[in-house]
């Protein structure tokens, strides 16, 4: 099993910090370029801009019920586009800093939008008004993960705190410290029914308990901060990208690194923002090198 490149997809003039899918073939890339482009798996040598930004973009969010985009930017402004027209409906000030994360939570028609000014603004997807806003962080916040089972808002803050909140009355349930003071939780996924899997700026893998947030296994994956973890569609799979320049793709089960993609094996040359599955056999990545590169797993 190994993934090979199967495409590198140019033309962006600024580190690439977003992916997201919009389609079985089609997904968007978002860079500091101010640029959204769409690419097609099918025909990736010509990419096509779909918007331009006011400032650098940090991240962006699709809302298929919409067929709306969201663009979060650098000085905390959230334009929102129409993908029929590609034209601006909405400008959005939300957070006094760069919008470093949008997620959409559809069972409960919400948006999460993580500020680097240390707020997490809670918007209705419907007509984008405000439901609540949250001063976490005296740092950056960069992940946030719903879990439905509990109803709980697992929030990843710079100081290297996890902390959990009731999705409706936004109390705080339960707060820890999983890394050293100031060393950032990045990103997290939903591992299973019990654990979520964190990764952040010290360069180790955390699986925490759901219910307590302690820490039950802990790896050192990267030489550098991990900047994002991606599960494969059947959860098989899962990958992570790093500053270290490297995406390393691992063994759901077992933990176990299956294969380390760096420069000298087609990666990237520097620092690996960004992933997305766009099937359990083709991964994208991009990062500061200003490529986006498309893989496919072959046996």
């Amino acid at each position: 099993m190994q993934f090979n490149l199967h495409h590198r997809c140019l033309g962006h003039t600024g580190g690439v910090y977003d992916l997201i899918k919009i389609s079985d073939k089609e997904f968007l890339s978002a860079s500091g370029d101010r640029l959204v482009v769409a690419w097609n798996i099918d025909n990736p040598e010509q990419g096509n801009l779909i918007a331009r930004a006011s400032d650098s973009i940090y991240s962006i969010c699709y809302l298929p019920n919409n067929n709306e985009l969201l663009i979060g930017q650098a000085k905390g402004e959230i334009h929102v586009i129409d993908l029929s027209t590609n034209q601006e409906k909405k400008l959005l000030k939300v957070n006094d800093k760069g919008v470093f994360s949008i997620s959409e939570n559809r069972l409960k028609s919400k948006i999460y939008v993580l500020g680097g000014d240390g707020v997490l603004s809670v918007l209705n997807s419907n007509d984008y008004s405000m439901i609540a806003k949250k001063k976490i962080s005296s740092m950056k916040l960069r992940s946030v993960l719903f879990d439905e089972s509990t109803n709980n808002l697992f929030i990843g803050c710079g100081e290297g705190v996890v902390t959990v909140f009731d999705d409706d009355t936004m109390e705080l349930l339960n707060s820890s410290q999983l890394s050293n003071q100031g060393f950032s939780i990045n990103t997290m996924i939903d591992f299973s029914e019990e654990h979520i899997l964190c990764g952040g700026r010290d360069a180790h893998l955390r699986w925490i308990q759901k219910n307590d947030l302690k820490i039950v296994d802990a790896v050192p994956a990267h030489n550098y901060a991990i900047y994002r973890i991606s599960s494969s569609p059947n959860e098989k799979l899962f990958a992570t990208a790093s500053r270290d320049k490297t995406l390393k793709i691992w063994d759901a089960e077992t933990k176990q690194i299956i294969q380390r993609i760096e420069q000298a094996s087609d990666g990237h040359l520097n620092s690996v923002n960004t992933l997305l599955w766009i099937d359990d056999s083709t991964l994208v990545s991009a990062g500061d090198d200003r490529s986006i590169n498309i893989w496919q797993l072959s046996y």
